[in-house]
């Protein structure tokens, strides 16, 4: 055992104690020692224990790690009494007597099989350094891993289906189901290399499991078991680089044939908003609107078992021969993914995630998205309960908007039908659904609802359509939204999506029901600055040809790009009173007017 003391800038010391080979220092919940603070990264450091020294690791953290006020650019050997920095903690080790602890004496606790390194290289006389992924890299020469394979994909492509045994020839190491062309720009000697021939080993020997399927937690104990065997097979076999660590790729294999790969934190990770995999070793995720290169997968075949698992688990398993998927796997999270044929260089797969949002109004004219002129006129329309429709590309902004306008109609409940909670009270009453039967019945309840507000993401067809139908059936109050690149696409696609759900009706008599659906048409766009910015707010005037026309009541106009970026402009009305402003007082509601007329405001 041993401890760690750590020091908090401006705070108090504390003593942990630990009894691992391994520690993994970082900000969020799953590391051994958890360091909550914002200039801490989510991984920063690890710290090994290896023949008696202890080994600190930077993990690519953004702060980066020093030691004795040093920052390191490879592994590091630290000494008892030495500092070691990460964001505003200083750490210190001490063991028992100040004497070495005995590596056995590790081997404990769930992830012992992982932790334990019987060929670890010895870190006092090679030069280390980390890689992307965080395993330690010597430049000590080693043999080359022979990563050939031989033999055919035990899975066809046409999709998941249970695991055949991968071919095991024997002399030089063929065990696998990856194929050098599958491979593509997959280096030989990396990490990945390693990972793919650890599983495969382990699914020669795991030819009772299905791995198509969620992995039962029973066989957790064995697989580890199986995964320390095969390693401990490539070591004494030499075939792989010796700069890799065991217990890092042992830790990426074991995700790969337990979990869903690096999906599994990617889909657990509260900044990731969309993750991407064009092939089965690109992986990319969104953070903070920034694109981010990931971990991969070592095969293709690793990639379609976490497809596979994650259907299930979302309880739509795939359909043989199923090459199109789409699935909500939790609330919030869409998958959407190709496999088989249609897919020539292996599966596909993208992620969308969608989180509750509080945002306001009087928030959005803060953040400049919106000027107070629109945001009175957008709540007087909400007032007189007037169908609206944001349109904009899925990057945040319409969500942004529509939890704003949910959560400003206060009179009555609103009843969601969507795949996320736009946000609001409690009291709110949500409904979601992701195909024909929850949609249909969702919007049947929302219609038997007195007062009730519709507010809508028109993510199907189908969906579409019976929103369309029921302000038809004289529904008002309707938010809805819907995805496009701009407006103007926007309001030209949705008849066509209309006709195709109802064959009995032509696209210009769908046309005609749009135009006469809704009133007020909201454009939303992301600008080069990263900014939101509503650029249009304008009402339909009616149907022309193949067209919805439109008059605008707000515009945004920009003027310039700043220094930095940022890009200024003004938001102007366009001095029109649109037809709703007469209808309101036609009623007897009050109306601002002047904020049609207003100078623009910034």
């Amino acid at each position: 055992m041993f401890a760690i003391i750590v020091h908090e800038k401006g705070g108090a010391e504390r003593r942990e104690i630990f009894d691992a080979a391994e520690l993994s220092v970082g900000r969020v919940q799953g590391n051994e020692l958890m360091l909550p603070k914002g200039n801490v990264s989510k991984r920063h450091a690890r710290l090994l224990y290896r023949d008696g020294r202890f080994i600190v690791t930077d993990l690519n953290s953004t702060n980066g790690t020093y030691v004795n006020r040093r920052k390191i650019t490879q592994a590091t050997i630290v000494r008892e009494g030495d500092r070691i920095y990460i964001g505003d903690f200083v750490l210190r080790i001490e063991t028992s007597g100040g004497e070495g602890v005995s590596p056995d004496e590790f081997k404990t606790g769930p992830s012992a099989v992982a932790r334990s390194t019987p060929s670890a290289p010895d870190a006092s006389n090679v030069s280390i350094r980390p890689d992307s992924e965080g395993a330690a890299f010597t430049q000590t020469p080693g043999p080359a891993f022979n990563s050939t394979t031989s033999g055919s994909n035990p899975v066809s492509s046409d999709g998941p289906a249970r695991l055949e045994p991968p071919v095991e020839n024997t002399g030089t190491h063929t065990v696998g189901r990856t194929t050098q062309d599958e491979r593509g720009e997959v280096q030989s000697n990396s990490l990945l290399d390693v990972v793919r021939s650890l599983v495969d080993r382990v699914a020669l020997r795991l030819r009772d499991v299905d791995l198509t399927a969620p992995v039962p937690p029973s066989l957790g104990e064995r697989i580890d078991g199986v995964l320390q065997e095969a390693w401990t097979e490539l070591s004494e076999g030499r075939e792989f680089p010796t700069s890799v660590a065991a217990d890092r790729a042992i830790e990426l294999a074991r995700c790969e044939l337990v979990e869903h790969g690096p999906l599994t934190e990617l889909i657990a990770d509260p900044t990731v908003s969309e993750v991407g995999v064009t092939r089965f070793d690109r992986v990319l995720s969104v953070r903070g609107g920034r694109t981010v290169t990931e971990t991969g997968f070592s095969s293709d075949l690793s990639l379609r078992w976490a497809i596979s698992r994650l259907c299930s688990e979302a309880d739509a398993p795939l359909a043989a021969g199923e090459d199109v998927i789409e699935r909500r796997i939790m609330p919030g999270v869409r998958l959407s993914a190709v496999m088989g044929s249609i897919a020539a260089s292996g599966a596909c797969v993208a992620i969308r995630k969608t989180k509750r949002s509080s945002i306001t109004l009087e928030e959005l004219v803060r953040r400049g998205a919106i000027s107070r002129a629109m945001a009175t006129f957008l709540q007087q329309c909400l007032a007189a309960r007037v169908n609206l429709l944001v349109v904009g590309p899925r990057d945040g902004g319409v969500e942004a908007l529509l939890s704003a306008l949910a959560q400003a109609a206060v009179e009555g409940p609103c009843v969601f039908v969507g795949e996320r909670d736009p946000g609001g009270s409690e009291a709110n009453f949500l409904l979601s659904g992701s195909d024909v039967s929850t949609t249909a019945g969702a919007l049947q309840v929302a219609a038997s609802m007195p007062g009730a507000r519709m507010v809508a993401e028109l993510f199907s067809g189908d969906l579409c359509a019976r929103i369309v139908d029921a302000i038809a059936d004289g529904r008002e109050g309707v938010i809805a939204a819907r995805y496009a690149p701009s407006l103007r696409r926007g309001l030209s696609r949705l008849p066509g999506v209309i006709a195709a759900e109802r064959p009995q009706i032509s696209v210009n008599a769908a046309r005609e029901l749009v135009a006469n659906a809704f009133e007020i048409v909201i454009e939303v766009a992301r600008l080069r600055d990263d900014r939101h910015r509503v650029l249009r707010i304008a009402e339909v005037t009616g149907s022309a040809g193949d067209d919805i026309q439109t008059q605008d009541v707000f515009t945004f106009v920009m003027d310039r790009t700043a220094a930095g970026g940022a890009i200024e402009g003004v938001f102007s009305a366009s001095g029109i009173v649109p037809q709703v402003a007469e209808t309101w007082r036609a009623r007897g509601t009050t109306v601002e007017s002047a904020i049609f007329s207003r100078p623009p405001s910034r």
